[in-house]
């Protein structure tokens, strides 16, 4: 039967190239085996790699020295064999090549193997890496690569760079806002650093419109404050300018009623002056809100219908204009109001103290203190917010005995 050393030169090199395909499959499957860490299969693949390659190492140096002295010995013996003895060997060697190859392939696409989670994990939308205290990257995707490009300008190669480079914040990165946070975990006693980056592009652009709508919501629950406030203001000028007008139609009516009357009858004349005393006295009632001493008559007359005696231990200061003489008697009499409504105080005392940049009033009683927190409510709360519209400021101060303390500022 023919030999190898009489088969044509095309013959003998189909068989080397068939052994060479046998070699790279069988290269392919030990280097599978090693990453699926299935060293089993590796140690199998050996085998048909091995033979295979002696084959060709054989076919090899037969094709350059043929049936000389230079060939090696394994070689002129191999050679003087039959060629279908060659046929059936790589035959063998190709079967078990292919089982182990099939083998490997489908334990990479039905089992959870490290490629396959490095497949996933470079599909999700989030950067995943994970390296130890000296920085050395033992995994990262493709997602957290394209971030550290884009943050530190190189790609990733020292995990605590990064970490120093992002930290634990939320950075707009290719044009995307992304949540960067590490974590500890311990692997085989070795403690490693995870860091992985969301992309919150959405979630944060609802954050701000909802920090918007919070600041209109706010502003327009301090405007609905304010016109709360002034609502009685309001009120109180509408009733004024009424009662104005309707004193004036009234003196209207008495001047006419004047002229007309018959001086000889005195019940007449009587009825009229006492209707023109009546009038007089209502268009002194808004003239006397602006007079000081009404008002601190009106504050004493309050203070002894709640039977507390008011001690006054200076004036009034004189830097006060209008405005502020009317914040304060507002504070006094809420003051000398909450006193005997909360406190039960019989006695108050009201002082003033003046430097160069405030003056400060301050309403002291004796009576119970409170026990809880001090919560501007109620007219405190209405007072606080008129005396902010002036620039002042209201206050409480709890020692041994409760002070309400108003506060101006003096202008530069």
């Amino acid at each position: 039967m023919t030999s190898l050393f009489h088969l044509s030169e095309l013959t003998r090199s189909l068989f080397s190239l068939w052994t060479l395909i046998l070699c790279l499959i069988g290269i392919f499957s030990i280097i599978r085996s090693v990453k699926q860490k299935r060293l089993r299969f590796a140690a199998f693949a050996l085998l048909p790699f091995g033979c295979s390659y002696f084959l060709w190492q054989v076919l090899f140096d037969i094709h350059l020295f043929g049936d000389t002295d230079a060939a090696a010995d394994i070689s002129r013996k191999l050679g003087g064999f039959p060629w279908i003895g060659l046929l059936l060997t790589l035959f063998v060697i190709t079967s078990a090549a292919l089982v182990n190859l099939t083998a490997v392939i489908r334990y990479g696409k039905r089992s959870i193997t490290p490629d396959a989670i490095k497949l996933c994990l470079d599909q999700i939308p989030c950067g995943v890496c994970c390296f130890g205290d000296d920085g050395r990257v033992l995994f990262s995707n493709v997602c957290m690569n394209r971030l550290c490009v884009a943050a530190t300008g190189s790609i990733l190669q020292n995990g605590n760079r990064l970490y120093d480079a992002v930290g634990d914040s939320i950075l707009m990165l290719n044009g995307h806002r992304w949540r960067f946070a590490r974590r500890e975990l311990l692997l085989d006693g070795e403690r490693l650093h995870e860091m992985t980056a969301s992309d919150v592009t959405a979630e944060y652009a609802k954050t701000e419109a909802l920090q918007k709508d919070k600041e209109a919501l706010s502003r327009l629950n301090a405007e609905l404050k304010e016109y709360n406030l002034g609502i009685d203001d309001t009120v109180r000028k509408q009733e004024v300018l009424r009662a104005k007008v309707n004193i004036h139609d009234e003196m209207n009516r008495l001047m006419l009623s004047t002229v007309a009357a018959e001086k000889e009858d005195a019940a007449t004349m009587d009825r009229i002056f006492t209707l023109w005393e009546q009038n007089a006295l209502l268009l002194c009632m808004e003239a006397d809100r602006s007079n000081e001493p009404k008002a601190v008559s009106g504050i004493e007359k309050l203070a002894d219908a709640l039977k507390i005696r008011l001690v006054w231990k200076s004036d009034l200061p004189e830097t006060l204009d209008v405005e502020q003489k009317g914040l304060f008697f507002t504070a006094a009499k809420e003051a000398i109001a909450n006193a005997a409504k909360h406190a039960d105080a019989k006695r108050m005392e009201i002082s003033f103290a003046e430097t160069d940049k405030e003056i400060c009033c301050a309403f002291t009683n004796d009576g119970k203190l409170p026990i809880d927190e001090i919560k501007f409510a109620g007219g405190l709360y209405n007072l606080s917010v008129l005396a902010g519209k002036q620039g002042a400021t209201l206050s409480s101060d709890i020692g041994e005995e409760f002070t309400l303390i108003l506060r101006f500022p003096k202008n530069a």
